[in-house]
């Protein structure tokens, strides 16, 4: 699970670029698994690039892990299921924060 988003606001080319990056990515995640290990290099690869062309156009990228619990549906007793979340920040290059505040909690929806 990932939540990505712009910590400033993108010109058009520069936004284009993070939704693109940010499609990629989840592609390959909803993936990741079926691929062999060789083929892996042309994902690396492809990402580097798109995070490169980023920097090109002035964005720079900060990123956070956070370990939750998440349930299911509305029944109380549900067994919570353990997930990573993985948070991408973009923030104009050269202004990145050290660090950024992650959420405890929230909706999902779908």
């Amino acid at each position: 699970m990932d939540l990505s988003e712009p910590g400033f606001e993108l010109e058009r080319e520069a936004d284009e670029a993070f939704a693109g990056l940010v499609d990629y990515f989840r592609e390959y995640r909803d993936c990741a698994d079926l691929y062999t290990e060789s083929p892996k290099f042309e994902v690396y690869d492809e990402l580097q690039s798109r995070i490169d062309g980023l920097k090109a156009l002035g964005v720079s990228l900060r990123y956070a892990e956070r370990k939750m619990q998440v349930k299911w549906g509305a029944d109380p007793d549900a067994k919570p299921m353990p997930v990573s979340v993985l948070y991408v920040v973009a923030f104009p290059l050269g202004k990145e924060p050290d660090q950024f505040a992650t959420p405890k909690s929230g909706g999902i929806r779908f």
